[in-house]
């Protein structure tokens, strides 16, 4: 177990060591000015949907998932969470994004004990209704044309696997596979760039596929309850368009979870309060914090909430959930509120459905 231990120390040492240095030094595209005081590195990623975790239960956190995730939401944490998995779980998440779009999730993950927990990750991002283009022209009295739709479309498919080391010890994988069109739709072929020769259409290729990995740790000290638990998220190869190279967006995270009432050696029957911190580095922001507690209730009811420090468009994070004892298995149904912290837009609104079987 003390080999254990230590792996773990110095795995935690050299990632919090060397993520940094590649996310800011590996950092490409056109107009790199990250150098410039006060700047967030913001932009400079490509595919950040990436991003995105899942689940009302986590978001009602502030996202503070790393060491708390314990169904099939673990795949968009810490793939490690999976092994926890009593015997499958099935995760099923809309969130109402920021103007009319939407994001929509889905997860599977079943634990084969000695053989260790497989699961399997979808996420879509819903760009909503198609949007019109037009072109400017002299040859009618509206002066454009309507050419026809653009349908972006972001998903990215997951396959992850975790195993116990020890009693107290996990660690977890995924390889995904992202995919993006930004200009799918029947409008690429109208694009038209002006050259000496005269005014000339290209089709421009938008559509880009990338393999990327995911990796975690957890791990349960053994005192009082409190696990410390490590990601390594979004490693992989760099996104070419037609000018310029960007990179995934790279992010490590270190977490951590504990019973409060454990933690101060006094258990209530029937209650419990789980306090979350996660600290995370990342290519394309600057460090944030998450901090998320969730009470719960003859473990039926539950009421949760978390703060995002350091997000342009995030804060405070609401939410309550459900768990019911039902012939098909354990339900868990939960919902979020997220404030924008902008007047621009409108706040974020999860749903999803957990079923555990």
């Amino acid at each position: 177990m003390k080999n254990f231990i230590i792996l773990f120390l110095v795995l935690t040492v050299l990632l919090i060591q060397v993520v940094p240095a590649l996310a800011q030094d590996e950092l490409s595209g056109p107009k790199r000015i990250d150098d410039l005081k006060g700047w967030k590195r913001s932009g400079q990623a490509s595919m950040p949907f990436l991003k995105f975790g899942a689940g009302a239960r986590m978001m009602a956190m502030g996202d503070a998932g790393i060491a708390n995730a314990s169904d099939a939401s673990a795949l968009f944490y810490n793939p490690a969470g999976i092994v926890f998995v009593e015997n499958r779980s099935v995760l099923l998440g809309n969130m109402d994004w920021l103007l009319d779009t939407k994001i929509q999730s889905g997860a599977f993950a079943i634990n084969l004990g000695d053989l260790g927990a497989f699961g399997l990750s979808v996420m879509y991002f819903n760009y909503g209704d198609p949007i019109k283009a037009t072109e400017i022209t002299s040859f009618n009295e509206q002066g454009y044309n309507d050419i026809g739709n653009i349908e972006p479309s972001e998903f990215v498919v997951g396959l992850g696997y975790a195993r116990r080391i020890s009693s107290q010890f996990a660690i977890g994988g995924q390889v995904k596979i992202a995919h993006q069109d930004l200009l799918s739709g029947d409008v690429k072929t109208r694009i038209a760039f002006n050259t000496p020769e005269g005014w000339v259409q290209e089709e421009h290729d938008a559509n880009k596929t990338i393999f990327a990995f995911d990796v975690g740790t957890i791990y349960n000290t053994g005192f009082r309850d409190l696990t410390l638990a490590m990601s390594f998220r979004n490693f992989g190869q760099e996104v070419e368009y037609e000018q310029d190279s960007y990179d995934i967006p790279l992010t490590f995270s270190f977490g951590i979870t504990a019973s409060a009432f454990q933690l101060v050696n006094k258990e209530q029957e029937g209650m419990d309060l789980r306090v979350n911190i996660d600290y995370s580095h990342l290519r394309d922001w600057d460090e944030r914090m998450n901090f998320g507690l969730e009470y719960s209730f003859m473990e039926m009811f539950y009421l949760r909430g978390g703060y995002k420090y350091n997000y342009s468009s995030e804060g405070m994070c609401f939410g309550a959930g459900v768990y019911l004892n039902l012939p098909m298995g354990k339900v868990r149904v939960d919902y979020a509120y997220k404030d924008t912290n902008d007047t621009l837009f409108d706040a974020v609104h999860v749903y999803s459905l957990c079923v555990d079987f």
